[in-house]
């Protein structure tokens, strides 16, 4: 999976949280930066690995949030 850019990489995380999500595009822009780009993109790396992996999403979620 190649890495996103910061842009590219706030659009993943806004557009996949859904039309419930609590968070704005600048949520996201915020935590990247606080992040790094870097593990931000591991991240969503991971994320996608677990989803594939048959894990469901609010699990996931309430894990990051954790």
């Amino acid at each position: 999976m190649s890495p996103l850019t910061l842009e590219e990489l706030a659009s993943y995380f806004f557009y996949a949280q859904g039309d419930e999500g609590p968070y704005t595009l600048q949520d996201f822009v915020r935590l990247i930066d606080e992040l790094g780009l870097p593990r931000a993109n591991e991240v969503r790396e991971d994320v996608v690995r677990q989803l594939s992996l048959g894990r469901h999403l609010p699990v996931i979620r309430a894990e990051l949030v954790a």
